[in-house]
């Protein structure tokens, strides 16, 4: 397997809004990094960054920012019937993990990815590794 991560809403979130300036320079020079190594960006996340950024900043910067990191190097990758039953199964398992990380933790589950990018604990309680900055 390539070293291929998974980005999560939180890791994007954090790189548009980060909360001080040190975190900004920590969050982008992750991301540099993790982009170099492949990154997914999957169709959910896709949707629930332009959810909370769009009513921010609004929806056309919102899709700015998603295009631009295309542009780095981060591949939009859809939510196929293979990553949607896994995540069904975790799911089964895990019943308080919310859906859309469900759909996320699927990718590294089955393989296509070796971690989410994230910080998010619903990660750990499906048993799925993770970075963060």
């Amino acid at each position: 397997m390539a070293m291929t991560s998974v980005a999560d809403t939180r890791l994007l979130l954090t790189l548009q809004f980060p909360p001080d300036e040190v975190t900004g320079e920590k969050v982008r020079s992750f991301v540099q990094k993790e982009v170099g190594r492949g990154v997914i960006l999957p169709s959910i996340v896709l949707s629930e960054f332009l959810k909370i950024a769009g009513s921010k900043i609004g929806v056309q910067a919102a899709v700015r920012t998603l295009n631009l990191l295309k542009e780095r190097g981060m591949k939009v990758r859809f939510i196929d019937e293979e990553v949607a039953l896994e995540a069904g199964k975790l799911l089964v398992k895990h019943r308080n993990v919310p859906f859309a990380d469900s759909l996320i933790a699927a990718f590294t589950s089955i393989k296509i990815a070796e971690y989410v990018l994230s910080d998010d604990p619903h990660f750990q309680i499906i048993g799925i590794k993770t970075r963060w900055f």
